[in-house]
């Protein structure tokens, strides 16, 4: 029996159909270095689920385990050659313009407020510098860096002459805190541990996440953390352009306003989780000096003497000047 060019047209239709869905589907590889189970973790896989259910199964997030636990150079070079994302702290997103590590230097920003007022102006400028091969769905706070010592440290003087341990590559923050009198270690989380044993440092920085998640190595070799966290380090969720351009125009919108929501919702609770380890620290017995009234004024005063010599130097005058008007216009509100 003869069937009609209508009906073997419905059929192909039909058979082709599954293969025409499956084609349309787009699998974003994204990465990241951040502890396992904490709120950026937990986060990006929420953000995946919210991709799938926004994108009814179009959209998905994968993580690549051969990535996990790779350092942010490493996950950048894979974004450089096929990956598709990545969440990026400073360190890394400095790695892509060099000019938002003055965001994350100690003494720059000294609280919630001030830290807003930055990001909202300098956003714009994040956006347009690496536009071309990258699409920032997010850039938010992400925690704040504090001092660990042997000694108590409340302001920069009591620095001076103490020995601080500076990671490989960060050679700007060594010159701030050889500025200050200090004498800067080179070290890693592999290599701290022997050096605060040996008394090879006496401070150290980094999140009090960092430091509860390993109290039980860091007993006994530490005493005392800041009153004040001396800077905040933001996180940035990066696509490259051209992953990004893969996705479906009418999808957009909807995913990158659940990007920007669970970049909100993950800075909360991670302030939470902070002031958690805080107090959870001084359970154990570290203990947190008083900040003085002067205290906050002492630190600011570190980059007013640094902002057209050291910083001024390294990071573009239009990016600290867009800085330095946020600071102002939110420490004028105060």
């Amino acid at each position: 029996m003869q069937r009609s060019p209508a009906l073997l047209l419905l059929l192909v239709l039909s058979l082709a159909a599954p293969l025409l869905a499956a084609s349309q589907e787009l699998t974003l590889k994204v990465a990241a270095f951040v502890p396992q189970n904490s709120p950026w973790d937990t986060g990006l896989k929420r953000l995946a689920a919210d991709f799938e259910r926004i994108s009814g199964g179009r959209v998905r997030m994968t993580f690549p385990q051969s990535l996990k636990g790779a350092g942010e150079s490493d996950i950048i070079q894979k974004l450089k050659l096929g990956l598709d994302g990545a969440l990026l702290t400073t360190s890394g997103l400095a790695e892509l313009y060099p000019d938002t590590l003055a965001l994350s230097m100690p003494s720059v920003i000294t609280d919630d407020a001030e830290l807003n007022a930055v990001l909202e102006a300098v956003d714009p400028m994040i956006k347009a510098r690496i536009g071309q091969r990258y699409t920032v769905l997010a850039v938010t706070k992400a925690g704040w860096i504090r001092l660990y010592s042997k000694s108590p440290v409340v302001t920069p003087e009591d620095l001076s002459r103490l020995r601080v341990s500076v990671p490989q590559g960060e050679k700007l923050i060594d010159a701030l805190f050889q500025s200050l009198g200090c004498r800067t270690v080179k070290g890693d989380w592999s290599s701290l541990f022997l050096q605060l044993s040996s008394n090879a440092v006496d401070v150290f920085y980094t999140s009090p996440i960092m430091v509860a998640g390993l109290w039980s190595q860091f007993k006994g070799k530490i005493s005392y953390v800041s009153p004040l966290p001396i800077a905040p380090y933001i996180a940035a969720l990066v696509f490259s352009r051209a992953s990004w351009e893969k996705v479906p125009a009418d999808l957009k919108p909807q995913l990158e306003a659940a990007a920007k929501k669970l970049a909100a919702d993950m800075s909360v609770e991670g302030a939470k989780m902070e002031a958690e380890s805080l107090a959870a620290l001084k359970q154990q017995g570290l203990v947190m000096p008083p900040a003085t009234a002067t205290t906050a004024a002492s630190w600011q005063k570190v980059y007013l003497e640094r902002r057209t010599t050291l910083l001024g130097e390294a990071f573009s005058a239009d990016f600290l000047a867009a800085v330095d008007a946020a600071l102002a216009r939110a420490r004028a509100g105060k």
